[in-house]
């Protein structure tokens, strides 16, 4: 039970200070006087007429204050929500290995960058479907959507440069993503593409999987990944033993802006890992809008009992006070 003037409730502690603080009413008129009355014994009538009746005003004073605060009994009601469908596409190429992510502890590749807050933000999805495809010179559909958050966790954290091949074709990625989206018939859809945005492979142009996606209704948000250039460092398979300084990765801002902006998305530049954490951050904003709806509270006003009681209250005081307490002067 919540109150929506709970100051009402000091209303009886009020009545019962005025009633106390208030002087004793002494006669004037001292003949003919009656005081030989008080040495006889008072009846159990007189003495219970004075705690009744102002017991009773005392419990029509209190109803009445609890229901002049408007008791409200209030319920909250979860809006039905059919959750949200995100395809997570993440460039798995030879350029996520360039060493230009920094953080608290220094320098890290783009990978690892992605892996740790990506895998965070899939751990915070227990009311959603993720999906998760990664690309290179081709894409992979490395899940489906599912509610098994934790697989689709466990999914990003594997991923390692290269492990799709050297290219980078990002039409092909999103291209796969919408094939698996456009099955779905409940629920928001949203991609979340992340790559270092140079489309250096594949069969299907980045801008025209933009243009199919905008036709079926489905936002992709984009994130560009790293500083724009930073080096590659090359491993051969038997580890650090050889490495040596590889080409630059280029960035490209505005193929991400135009696959956004056709869609209905946002583009996003992730510099650093604090900067990558923020851009979630905005992202699940925006998802929430689409589909989120507030709960909904059921107000119920509870103040007509005490009303009712207050009432018999006062007028069992006025009967009393008349009859059976009746004081004749």
């Amino acid at each position: 039970m919540t109150f929506t003037y709970p100051w009402l409730l000091a209303l009886p502690l009020a009545y019962l200070l005025a009633r106390f603080a208030r002087p004793a009413v002494k006669s004037i008129a001292h003949f003919p006087s009656a005081a030989f009355l008080n040495v006889l014994p008072r009846s159990l009538r007189q003495r219970a007429r004075e705690p009744i009746l102002n017991a009773l005003m005392l419990v029509t004073i209190g109803a009445l204050s609890i229901a002049a605060a408007r008791p409200q009994k209030v319920s909250i009601v979860e809006q039905e929500r059919s959750g949200r469908n995100i395809i997570l596409v993440v460039d798995a190429s030879h350029s996520m290995a360039a060493q230009d992510f920094p953080t608290s502890f220094g320098q890290t590749s783009r990978m690892e960058g992605i892996k740790s807050v990506v895998a965070e933000y899939v751990r915070a999805r227990s009311n959603d479907r993720v999906g998760l495809v990664v690309f290179g010179n081709t894409a992979y559909l490395q899940s489906p959507l599912t509610t098994d958050t934790a697989m689709v966790e466990e999914l990003v954290r594997s991923l390692q440069p290269r492990m799709a091949g050297d290219g980078t074709a990002i039409g092909d990625g999103l291209g796969l993503a919408l094939k698996r989206l456009r099955e779905v018939k409940e629920g928001t859809k949203a991609i979340i593409l992340m790559t270092d945005g140079v489309n250096t492979a594949g069969r299907v142009s980045p801008l025209k999987a933009a243009d199919v996606a905008a036709n079926l209704g489905i936002q992709i948000h984009t994130i560009g990944i790293g500083t724009g250039s930073a080096p590659l460092i090359q491993q051969p398979l038997g580890g650090l033993l050889g490495a040596q300084l590889g080409p630059m990765a280029d960035f490209d801002e505005k193929t991400l802006k135009s696959i956004a902006q056709v869609t209905g998305g946002e583009y996003f530049n992730a510099r650093s890992l604090e900067a990558f954490k923020d851009v979630y951050k905005k992202i699940e904003k925006l998802t929430e809008t689409a589909d989120h709806q507030p709960d909904r509270a059921i107000v119920e006003e509870l103040f007509a009992p005490f009303v009712l009681i207050a009432l018999l209250a006062y007028l069992l005081a006025l009967a009393l006070a008349a009859t059976y307490f009746m004081k004749v002067p």
